[in-house]
């Protein structure tokens, strides 16, 4: 069998995610009606059903991230890290997080834009979170997702995305972030979180900083509605506004500015392929043809995620 490209391997990743989120969605609807289960709640949904919908997108990553690497015939640990990661990216992850609950006031401009169109949001339901609940729900909806969303889209997905450049396949990996979560209410926040969390990923060569701050995005979601903290002090706003967006605009511009390794790995590189003009005029026809096989491999799951996008709406 042939090997295929990374483009093509990452694209069709992406389509073949939300096919197996269907079938593993038709199967279960099957089981639970020979086993006579009705679906039907009238009312709050059993925490059995809302658990049983964080997790089911979650198998159909993992499942995707190990066709993936099966077909690559590459070991996993290669979407984890390319190499060793500095501790300083752990610190940055951290304050980056802090930073990205600053975008709160755009993603309420944002809905308040939509709901001129008609757009009414809804609040997506958690399971009981008392006692152990708490804990399984910081399990299904914080962990599994920080590790599998974060080594498919910033492991996976953004190698397939190199052929954009670095620009590019962050921006790109952001959008289709947002999509795969198909929450009008939430695009501008994901789309954002998207970008950064590739961002930190091509600067430290590794996916654990953004796991770690995708884990604590969603727990700090999970714990505030625990405690029933839905907006904050107003003695407290503009103290909360400011150390918030200071760490963002801190821990971007040190990424952008001040991490000069990486900068100076890609300034050698850009030396060298001038020294090579011909390997190069190679390189953009296939960074063309590469452009081509991710979007035709990716148009599936494009194209789904954004019908159930605009079907939100």
């Amino acid at each position: 069998m042939t090997v295929p490209t990374q483009a093509k391997a990452s694209g069709l990743a992406y389509s073949v995610m939300i096919m197996l989120f269907y079938a593993l969605m038709f199967l279960v609807i099957i089981v639970l009606g020979v086993a006579g289960i009705s679906l039907d709640f009238k009312g709050k949904e059993p925490d059995w059903y809302l658990y049983l919908n964080y997790l089911l997108p979650q198998i159909s990553i993992f499942l995707a991230i190990a066709i993936y690497f099966a077909w690559l015939k590459r070991p996993v640990k290669q979407a984890i890290k390319e190499q060793k990661c500095h501790p300083k990216y752990f610190l940055l992850a951290i304050l980056l997080q802090i930073g990205l609950l600053s975008l709160g006031m755009l993603n309420d401009a944002f809905l308040r834009f939509l709901e001129r169109f008609g757009y009414q949001g809804t609040i997506p339901q958690l399971p009981n979170l008392n006692g152990f609940g708490l804990v399984a729900t910081i399990f299904c909806i914080a962990v599994l997702p920080a590790v599998f969303e974060e080594i498919f889209f910033r492991g996976v997905l953004l190698k397939g995305l190199r052929s954009f450049g670095t620009v590019g396949g962050i921006f790109l990996c952001g959008a289709l972030f947002a999509l795969y979560h198909q929450n009008p209410a939430q695009t501008i926040y994901q789309f954002v979180c998207g970008i950064a969390f590739a961002f930190l990923a091509v600067r430290s060569g590794s996916v654990l900083p953004t796991i770690v701050s995708h884990f604590l995005n969603n727990t700090i979601v999970i714990v505030l509605t625990r405690f029933g903290i839905q907006d904050i002090p107003s003695v407290a706003y503009v103290p909360y506004v400011i150390i918030t967006s200071l760490c963002l605009i801190g821990s971007l511009a040190y990424l952008f500015f001040f991490d000069l390794p990486l900068a100076e790995a890609k300034a050698d590189e850009d030396k060298d392929d001038r020294k090579r003009a011909h390997v190069i005029r190679r390189q953009k026809e296939e960074t063309k043809a590469e452009r081509v096989r991710f979007f035709v491999c990716a148009l599936a799951g494009i194209v789904v995620f954004a019908v159930n996008w605009l079907t939100a709406l």
